[in-house]
């Protein structure tokens, strides 16, 4: 079947007894899933009494005594006190009564007996049963017991012993310790009672679960139902039961698992599992007689009935636990009432192709399911953690700081783990917790949170797992004996002998100190929350996992501290962990991508304090830490959570660790809306007509495929922000920042924009970086790839050698990547080296980009043959000859001084200008009549050499001089400089037909004071804001949004012949142009390169790495298009992207674009002429100030700064 866009569900699963099914006991092996045990499903314990031996009591009839502790120890209860008398335990299993649910110990001195529990008062021959030595400090034992009308799930006492701590005992598997000594005496040891409780069931036949119906029936072709579904849906199996028919049916059970592809990748299922009658002629005669029943039927009074137990499941890559159990529910009881006007079918097939995807434009989908049930889907958390389907909250309460923190040890140190409980939710919230808490690491061995008792045979595989179990497990089995146990119910990790010291105690002091303080706080406001005993006879209470109540902190809120604390631990204990990394530098041999090659161990281990070497050695010689290097050191689809881990560290090694969030989440583009869904349509019927009610059912039917709806109904529109949770980054899309860099960039921005030398910097910077993600489509476009690289690499020696702030990250990432596709590995050694010098470490995405390419390029031969030193011989005889060439040109050419007219010594650098240009250029700045009758700027004043285009691209260095004047005060003129560079791109195309300029210009007019700004001061009115389209007037301090204004112009008649015919009034405002305005000038936004960049950014994500190589992008987006080409041609920063206007359809195909100008208004005497006009005006009166214009104030230090910055303008 097709895949379309994300779906909320992938299948609607229903399991149970198939007539193919075969019995579980022939499935399960048991020397494969560890020992048979002793115990056969026995009955639970129906009654307790308390026997004093010393006094010739016997154990009574029917009653079993609990003569020895597990390791074979006299199991007195007075714990062999010298003088008191010996006291034993005995207890009497059956059916014939409701079964005891929970033992406790009741200090009568010092507290009340718990309501609903009964005390042991007297022995069976009517002697007082106080445990203690003493008269004054009794003790007896309590007990509770089930009601008489019971329900056949409910937990009951199953098995009972005595430990003495004292003598190395701890409490056996899945066994319950009642923490209160029973041995009150100064004499003998400790002695503690434990019991173990289970499912009060009757006699039980199981089945390996098989598959019922599933809808949709075909698979989709990238997610295949995978067969094992059933298994998991009934873990202890598919089962037919006798009960007594007074006997109450339970609630369906929920439950969750977690299945991993062979890629890694999760599937979530989510389950309820109910019972329905089973008929009794079905059953065999060998299978009554299992049972208890007669061979003719059922008992004669009718006082036994069968059932059997069926699951329906939902399974989806997204882990909507909450709404999937509401929707199984909601299925269920719909089964078990009626009659209903729509077939369960069509809720089934509505909610699984009507409900569309939350995500940010619509975070939550409300599914209104019928008039009094509805459930809500939110957006899943964009987060770098792993998308997980457990709650740290939840694995937390049931095992408490230490032992969490144990669990924490166990799990980086790579053990075998088997958690269990009777909760079978539970078991795969907290296997999920577990692996996402040892996050950056991820674990590489088999994992199942929840197994099937038919797939037990994994525990007794040789390499580490993490597996969670029904307790019911150990009512048939023995776990292997390598194995450490995790018991939820009873909070309690039991290890072997050699492994008892891998405890919380092992691990870093300091780190260790502040997670075990931070988890015990958080511990606290949970249990505050939950509201829960674990005292004695709250069991059933502790087993239910509830909801926190709306006291205090919210339970999301408590869940991201408690996830925070462990991600503080993982970055302080492998703090520095980089430096460590060795990177590829030379043509790679057969060992270089071993671990050993890739991270120095050794270094690593030294740096740490030696009191912690023993868990160092045994982390670092794990898979997973070794798979964690290689992740680190190449391209993989976790290299963004592991930049988000990089920043962690970064952040936990800074002066105020504790101060500092680590977990910040991006609510910024979430929306308010809510999506209502109706639900599924009743059928058309004549007016006033009621739909008949025809669906009943005797339990969960069998889905017919005719009755669903079609899925080829009105679907909502694909979400195209609701991408897979953990991959911000494909290795493909390298233009792509990672969080972390964009709010490092917008804090640098944040912090600068307030500093004007800075803030010009800044600005540069992210220019830089524009380019560089304009870099891939400038190079393929190139004809010689190796030398675009260089200059690239070239422009990051520049911005250094200037001592600019050193590039953005993914700058370095870019041209990594380009060296590796274009086979030039020793570029991308120096890059590495440019970039360590610069101050810039390479998080784990450059890092990997960087070893990809030197691993997979061509290096070159080391053996330098005779093309090699022919061509170094060429160099050196060119160098020769060049050197001359340059000598004599000095000494033939004197020094040219055609601008008259007394200019500051910042002009001094301008190249050689041709003397018929010089005529209008008689300009005596330090001479403005700032107070004359009619204060004006000079205009616009395009000077062209009369020369054609071909003449043009001859000159070494054409030069453009201009100057700017509308009402107001005289500005000095400026000089512009054009290269030839500029115009290669046009000049490659050979058409004949009129030849265009392209004229740009920033200057733009302010709204409110009707001033003219100019680019510097547009610059620095600019504001760290990336969605700020806005600039300051540096007059009136009101924001506008400046224009960018693009004239496209004809340059002559068809010979190509251009003469400009100017003419100069001595007022400097009017200008003749011999030139003609081709066709209406576009005039787009200008947008600050914090701005531009997150616009590209967007564009390449939306549209894909060509659409900066398509000349669609100069009419589909021309902001983006004329801002780029403006910010690249005023750096004179070469690019592709002048040429794309040739292809474009705004431009026509019988004209050629010669000349890309950039006029920008600006200032040509910077510094000095800035100098004197500021002490001019400084000098000036009061009663004079008021009579000058807004725009004669001198430039403020973020203007002259961004002028200084910026350089002059290359037109």
């Amino acid at each position: 079947m097709e895949d379309k866009s994300l779906r909320v569900a992938d299948y609607f699963v229903v399991a149970g007894l198939t007539d193919s099914s075969k019995p579980l006991e022939e499935d399960v092996h048991p020397e494969d899933g560890g020992q048979r045990s002793s115990a056969q499903l026995k009955a639970p314990i129906t009654d307790v009494a308390v026997v004093i031996r010393s006094l010739g009591e016997e154990v009574p009839r029917g009653y079993t005594c609990v003569e020895c502790t597990p390791s074979g120890l006299p199991a007195e209860l007075n714990g062999g006190s010298l003088m008191g008398p010996q006291i034993f335990l005995c207890y009497r299993r059956g059916r014939d009564k409701p079964p005891l649910t929970d033992l406790g110990i009741l200090f009568e001195w010092k507290e009340k007996l718990k309501p609903d529990c009964q005390i042991i008062q007297t022995t069976p021959s009517g002697r007082p049963a106080n445990i203690s030595s003493s008269s004054s400090q009794r003790i007896y034992i309590t007990y509770r017991r089930a009601s008489e009308n019971h329900s056949h799930s409910t937990l009951a006492v199953t098995d009972i012993c005595v430990i003495i701590p004292g003598k190395g005992e701890t409490p056996p598997h899945a066994f319950c310790k009642v923490d209160k000594n029973l041995n009150s005496s100064m004499w003998g040891s400790a002695v503690y009672l434990c019991y173990k409780k289970s499912l009060a069931k009757t006699n039980t036949l199981a089945f390996k679960a098989g598959l019922l119906s599933r809808y949709p029936e075909e698979d989709y072709d990238s997610f295949p139902l995978p067969e094992s579904v059933p298994l998991f849906c009934l873990p202890t199996g598919a089962s037919i039961e006798c009960w007594p028919s007074h006997t109450k049916y339970s609630l369906p059970v929920f439950s969750t698992f977690v299945l991993t592809g062979a890629s890694g990748e999760k599937v979530y299922g989510a389950a309820i599992q109910f019972y329905e009658p089973y008929p009794e002629e079905h059953l065999t005669d060998k299978q009554r007689s299992q049972l208890g029943l007669q061979a003719n039927g059922l008992r004669p009074d009718g006082s036994m009935t069968v059932h059997t137990n069926k699951s329906i499941c939902l399974l989806s890559h997204w882990p909507f636990f909450d709404a999937f159990h509401n929707f199984l529910t909601f299925l269920y009881r719909y089964s078990i009432s009626g009659p209903h006007t729509l077939p369960i079918e069509k809720h089934i097939s509505h909610f699984m192709h009507k409900v569309p995807f939350p995500s940010s434009q619509r975070p939550r989908i409300l599914v209104q399911l019928s008039p009094h049930d509805s459930l809500m889907l939110s957006q899943p958390v964009s987060s770098p953690l792993p998308l997980s389907g457990g709650r740290l909250s939840t694995l937390l309460l049931n095992l408490g700081p230490k032992n969490a923190t144990t669990l924490l040890v166990l799990a980086v140190t790579e053990h075998k783990i088997l958690v269990h409980s009777l909760r079978p939710a539970v078991l795969t919230s907290v296997t999920e917790a577990l692996v996402s808490m040892i996050f950056p690491f991820h674990w590489p061995c088999p994992y199942i949170p929840l197994c099937p008792l038919a797939l037990a045979d994994v525990l007794s595989a040789p390499c580490p797992f993490i597996v969670g179990v029904d307790s019911r497990y150990f009512d048939l089995y023995e776990p292997p004996t390598d194995i450490s146990c995790v018991d939820l119910d009873t909070n309690t990790i039991t290890h072997k002998e050699e492994r008892r010291s891998l405890t919380w105690k092992i691990l870093p002091r300091k780190a260790c100190k502040h997670l075990i303080n931070t988890l015990n706080s958080l511990h606290q406001q949970l249990d505050e929350g939950y509201q829960m005993s674990r005292e004695e006879g709250q069991m059933e209470a502790f087993m239910s996992e509830r909801e926190p109540g709306s006291g205090g902190k919210s339970l999301e809120t408590l869940e991201l501290e408690i996830q925070e604390a462990f991600l503080r631990f993982m970055a302080a204990i492998l703090k520095g962990y980089r430096s460590y990394l060795l990177p590829i530098t030379q043509a790679p041999s057969e060992k270089a991508t071993d671990a050993s090659s890739l991270f120095d161990s050794q270094g690593f281990l030294k740096s740490r304090d030696r009191s912690h070497q023993k868990f160092y050695s045994l982390m670092t010689k794990t898979q997973m830490f070794i798979r964690f290097i290689e992740e680190c050191s190449f391209v993989s689809d976790k290299d963004a959570s592991l930049a988000f881990f990089d920043d962690c560290v970064d952040k936990v090694d800074s002066d105020k660790p504790e101060d500092t969030r680590l977990i910040e989440l991006d609510k910024s583009h979430r929306s308010e809306h809510t999506v209502y869904i109706t639900p599924p349509e009743l059928p058309a019927l004549p007016e006033g007509e009621e739909p008949p009610m025809v669906y009943s059912y005797s339990g969960f039917p069998v889905l017919n495929a005719q009755l669903c709806e079609l899925q080829d109904g009105p679907r909502v529109p694909k979400a195209t922000s609701a991408v897979r949770h953990i991959s911000p980054i494909s290795p493909a899309a390298i233009f792509r920042r990672s969080q972390q860099e964009i709010k490092s960039a917008q804090r640098m921005a944040k912090t600068y924009s307030s500093i004007p030398q800075m803030w010009s910097k800044c600005l540069l910077r992210h220019c830089h970086g524009l380019w560089f993600i304009c870099l891939p489509a400038y190079v393929s476009a190139c004809h010689s790839k190796v030398r675009a690289l260089h200059t690239a690499y070239d422009v990051l020696r520049n911005m250094q050698d200037k001592k600019l702030q050193p590039p953005d990250e993914v700058c370095y990432r870019v041209l990594m990547q380009l060296c590796g596709q274009y086979g030039q590995p020793v570029l991308a050694v120096r890059v590495l080296f440019e970039m360590k010098k610069a101050g810039v470490q390479p998080n784990a995405i450059t890092y990997g980009y960087y070893n990809r390419a030197v691993l997979e390029s061509t290096w070159p031969s080391s053996t330098r043959g005779g093309y090699f030193l022919w061509g170094k011989l060429r160099n050196v005889v060119r160098g020769v000859v060049l050197f001359k060439q340059v000598w004599r040109r000095q000494t033939t050419h004197p020094k040219d001084t055609h601008l008259s007219g007394k200019t500051p010594n910042s002009i001094s650098h301008i190249p050689h200008i041709p003397q018929k240009w010089t005529h209008s250029l008689n300009f005596l700045p330090n001479s403005l009549d700032i107070f004359g009758g009619k204060p004006v700027r000079p205009s616009t004043l395009d000077l062209t050499p009369d020369k054609t285009v071909g003449e043009l691209s001859n000159e070494s260095v054409p030069t453009l001089i201009e100057t700017e004047a509308v009402g107001g005060v005289v500005s000095p003129p400026k000089v512009a400089v054009e290269r030839t560079v500029s115009c290669t791109v046009a000049m490659e195309k050979e058409h004949i037909g009129v030849e265009r300029s392209v004229r740009m210009s920033s200057c733009s007019r302010c709204n409110t004071c009707e001033s003219l700004v100019y680019d510097e001061e547009i610059m620095a009115g600019w504001t760290a804001d990336d969605s700020n389209l806005n600039s300051t007037c540096p007059f009136c301090g009101s924001p506008f949004l400046p224009l960018l204004n693009v004239d496209i112009r004809n340059l002559g008649d068809q010979e190509s012949d251009l003469y400009f015919e100017m003419q100069l009034t001595s007022s400097m405002q009017n200008i003749y142009f011999s030139v003609s305005v081709l066709q209406e000038p576009v005039t787009v936004p200008y947008l600050s390169p914090l701005v531009l960049w997150k616009e590209l950014e967007s564009l390449l994500e939306n549209e894909g790495d060509q659409a900066i190589s398509s000349a669609a992008i100069v009419d589909h987006h021309p902001i983006v298009f004329w801002n780029l080409v403006w910010f690249f041609r005023r750096l004179d920063l070469a690019s592709s992207l002048p040429g794309l206007y040739l292809s474009s359809k705004h431009y026509c195909s019988d004209s050629q674009v010669a000349l890309a100008s950039l006029l920008t208004p600006s200032f040509i005497l910077t510094d000095a002429f800035d100098r004197e006009y500021k002490m001019a005006y400084d000098r000036l009166t009061p009663s004079q100030v008021k009579m000058t214009h807004n725009c004669d104030r001198p430039p403020s230090a973020g203007v002259m700064e961004c002028r200084r910055t910026f350089g002059l303008p290359s037109l």
